[in-house]
């Protein structure tokens, strides 16, 4: 899922998503739970040419500054996030940024016009962009949290296992975040999928990647139970279990 981005257009990568559609409201409030049948959710991922700090300090001070876009509103904007050279993640790198936004279903169809105007803007490769449904979104449509250690993890279900495997992450977190001193952002579903699986992705923030890595001996009995049986109704495949680690471009 990339997005090239040339030097000279980074503003017009900004301008765009600034200026696209005409009535862009940034998420700053929780919103009721029944937002999560409300709205759709854009992930995609926006890579530029060269290692450029000056392209996320214009998305910090010109896309976070502006009430642009019709009918959607920014929910998160990913980078890099520090760590180890070892660590099992993929991306994001520090070319990197991660765009998602939250569309109300009457709104969708700007999700494709948004790809086509990215795809316009010069040295653009290539624009790939996945849709979400939330599943559990205890914030709504506000990110609770700060800079940090942002996982991202992806893992695939056969479908009459789902309901199972939500269920499992629920129960588990309520002793697991303040156990760890650790916040899950969302839990979402891949739309689209015409195969007899599911695709989760689950976000959760940690203070730090060390944090992170504490927590891999998780000595919450409750939430290693859960887990353990949750690990066990995934499908084993290479795709399944793949993990990003980000930070958040706060506004």
């Amino acid at each position: 899922m990339r997005v090239f981005i040339g030097k000279l257009s980074v503003r017009q990568f900004l301008a765009l998503v600034c200026f696209f559609l005409p009535a862009f409201i940034y998420a700053q409030s929780s919103v009721q739970s029944a937002v999560m049948q409300n709205y759709t959710f854009s992930y995609s991922i926006v890579e530029a040419e060269t290692e450029s700090v000056e392209f996320f300090e214009l998305a910090r001070n010109e896309i976070l500054s502006k009430a642009p876009l019709n009918g959607g509103i920014i929910y998160a904007l990913w980078m890099p996030a520090e760590k180890s050279a070892d660590a099992p993640f993929a991306g994001l790198s520090v070319n990197q940024m991660g765009l998602m936004l939250a569309w109300p279903n009457d709104a969708l169809q700007q999700v494709d016009a948004l790809n086509q105007a990215l795809q316009s803007i010069d040295s653009v490769a290539t624009v790939s962009t996945r849709l979400f449904e939330a599943i559990y979104l205890p914030a709504g449509l506000s990110v609770p949290t700060m800079g940090g250690f942002y996982v991202h993890r992806e893992a695939k279900y056969k479908l009459e296992d789902v309901d199972e495997a939500v269920r499992l992450s629920i129960e588990a977190w309520e002793t697991w975040e303040p156990h760890w001193g650790v916040t899950v952002i969302g839990l979402f579903r891949e739309l689209g999928i015409t195969a007899d699986f599911a695709n989760l992705n689950r976000i959760v923030w940690y203070p730090s990647y060390d944090a992170w890595r504490a927590t891999r001996n998780n000595d919450d009995v409750e939430s290693a139970n859960r887990f353990r049986q949750r690990r066990g109704l995934r499908i084993p495949d290479s795709d399944s279990g793949i993990a990003i680690a980000t930070d958040r471009i706060l506004p």
